[in-house]
């Protein structure tokens, strides 16, 4: 379900943040293909935290295509930051004083990366978002069949 170019994408972000020291998660399509969904991959959507989300910027200057900034929508409310690698949308955005918005109420998320799992993926080692969390996150924001199919791999 993983392209060549997603693959790619996911290793420079990978081995970037390594380098670096800079702890993150993977989370959304990516994270439910991890642990098994057969989902098709859009993006891949990454968190990090707050201290760090400036030096992540700036490491992906290159790539770019939305400068860090709050993002607000009928969904979410967080410092975000868009970039285009390889033709891939990577989307970063940082855990702290992240919102969402289910049934009109602005909740807030309480994300904790010292939960993120250390997977092996395609020969490639990965934290991502421990699935009961995304799980949790997916009923917040009403998909049910993301829900469903997540269920299904616990």
């Amino acid at each position: 379900m993983i392209s060549t170019n997603h693959l790619k994408t996911l290793k420079l972000l990978v081995l970037t943040f390594d380098k670096h020291q800079i702890p993150y998660q993977i989370t959304g399509g990516l994270a439910g293909n991890i642990y098994g969904s057969t989902w098709p991959l859009h993006d891949i959507d990454i968190e990090v935290p707050q201290t760090r989300i400036a030096e992540v910027a700036d490491l992906f200057r290159a790539y770019t295509v939305r400068p860090l900034s709050r993002f607000v929508d009928e969904e979410f409310d967080l410092m975000f930051l868009a970039l285009r690698i390889n033709d891939i949308e990577v989307e970063i955005n940082q855990v702290e004083d992240a919102f969402i918005f289910s049934d009109g109420i602005r909740l807030k998320l309480d994300t904790d990366l010292s939960k993120a799992r250390k997977l092996n993926f395609l020969g490639l080692d990965v934290f991502v978002q421990p699935l009961d969390d995304i799980i949790k996150y997916k009923k917040l924001l009403k998909r049910n069949n993301d829900v469903s199919d997540l269920i299904k791999l616990e």
